[in-house]
């Protein structure tokens, strides 16, 4: 049984007989009458217990694969907040098949009592949870259904603004919207209201913000909530007919685009080299066939912006074709030769300032140093430690994206007999970003 132990103390419970040496002499004296190796120790000096925000911590979080169990000293020590207690337990330990034990509370969850517990502690806090939330609940039905909308945030509406809880027509925009309900009446596309209200000298917004404007009863004088609709409080800007017309219209085109980016391999990895815009699934059908293609955004919604981007539109099979061709060629080309990878022990270091930190504090409860002097070092020894914490991370996931020759061959040779979804978590792994300018593909590889 590998173990970690967690020891956390403040300078103000020194006196409390809580000290980093006592907790980690009794944690040691019960994994060992229990014959468990101590694989680390984690030490947060100087942290509150009040949040999870502590490097240790943290620390002690990302590498729980390397435990079979974390030992506190008291539940305290671990957190002094119930919820973070129980997320910790349930959330991060337990997920993770590591045990969780304190010494003090005998609470050991590899014991059924144990796990009973956690069970009586997790019901009484989901109860906690179910009850804020039923009450919150019945609150915004009770304003909904007073014709308040529910504000969520800083955000307003398009049309309106809010005041006393209120919502104000914005006249200029009031008038925007209402445009685009009877242009959209009389094109029956979205793209073209676009255009059109470019003519007319709006600021265009974009097809997805007009998508949802269209289909929000809001705008006809009602608010919501759980799918449920009130008549509201606020100044309708569309007629209740108008919205009903116009969500038929919606109804007849609803679907016609859906899951392009999910049937498209490179969705989310083209980046357009003129403008910066991403590129974009177009599907059109002439004469009953279909033809899908990656387009730059700025060219798909010219309204959107100020000037049309001219870049290639690329064939949706050719472009993929090529980028298989070309993890091909990095594989078979001799030229490729393996990275030397230099890890730096990062743990170690840590591990060394942990010790500076159990020093510094056993000389404040000698009475050695004063606190402003144990403050200033422990808060310099914190800082040193975030940044190799950072360090450590960023070099793990460097890691990740190693990738052998021979591992990247067997990648290749899945592309040619996986599913879609497959193939394209593939190629998501291999590829940072491609760069489109005309006929020319600059590709960022992720290893």
């Amino acid at each position: 049984m590998r173990a970690a132990l967690y020891i956390r103390v403040s300078t103000q419970e020194q006196v409390e007989n809580y000290s980093i040496e006592s907790q980690r002499e009794r944690l040691e004296a019960y994994c060992k009458a229990k014959e468990w190796l101590v694989s680390d120790v984690y030490i947060d000096g100087g942290y509150s217990g009040s949040n999870m925000d502590r490097p240790a911590l943290q620390r002690l979080l990302h590498d729980l694969e390397r435990f079979d169990a974390v030992v506190v000293y008291k539940l305290d020590r671990l957190s002094r907040s119930q919820r973070d207690t129980l997320t910790l337990i349930e959330e991060h330990f337990l997920k993770n098949k590591v045990d969780f034990v304190s010494i003090t509370e005998t609470l050991d969850t590899s014991t059924p009592f144990g796990k009973a517990m956690i069970g009586i502690l997790s019901v009484f806090a989901q109860l906690e949870r179910e009850t804020i939330a039923e009450r919150m609940r019945m609150g915004l039905i009770k304003r909904a259904e007073e014709g308040y909308r529910g504000m969520g945030g800083d955000y307003d509406p398009a049309g309106y603004k809010r005041k006393n809880g209120e919502l104000i027509l914005v006249e200029d925009e009031a008038k925007h919207i209402q445009e685009a309900f009877n242009l959209y009446e009389q094109y029956h596309s979205i793209t073209k209201v676009q255009k059109r209200l470019k003519e007319l000298g709006y600021t265009v917004w974009r097809f997805r913000r007009y998508r949802d404007i269209l289909s929000n009863k809001l705008y006809c004088g009602f608010v919501s909530f759980a799918d449920q609709h009130y008549i509201g409080r606020h100044e309708p800007i569309i007629t209740e007919e108008q919205f009903n017309r116009v969500q038929l219209l919606l109804s007849r085109h609803r679907g016609r685009n859906a899951f392009k980016a999910k049937e498209s391999l490179l969705s989310g990895l083209i980046q357009c080299g003129h403008c910066s815009e991403q590129y974009v699934t177009y599907q059109t059908s002439i004469k009953n066939n279909a033809y899908r293609y990656y387009m730059c955004r700025a060219r798909r919604f010219p309204s959107e912006y100020e000037t049309k981007c001219t870049n290639k539109t690329w064939n949706y099979k050719r472009i993929e074709e090529l980028i298989i061709q070309k993890l091909n060629e990095m594989v078979f080309d001799k030229k490729t030769t393996e990275k030397e990878v230099v890890v730096v022990d990062y743990g170690k270091q840590i591990k060394k300032i942990d010790q500076k930190v159990e020093r510094l504090i056993s000389l404040y409860a000698d009475g050695n140093i004063d606190k402003v002097l144990l403050d200033k070092q422990i808060h310099k020894l914190n800082n040193e430690k975030q940044v190799l914490m950072d360090q450590h991370f960023e070099q793990e996931q460097r890691m990740q994206y190693i990738i052998s020759n021979e591992q990247l061959k067997e990648h290749i040779i899945v592309l040619d007999s996986a599913n879609f979804s497959e193939r394209q978590a593939i190629l998501q792994k291999l590829i940072s970003r491609i760069m489109v300018n005309g006929e020319n593909l600059e590709i960022e590889w992720a290893f």
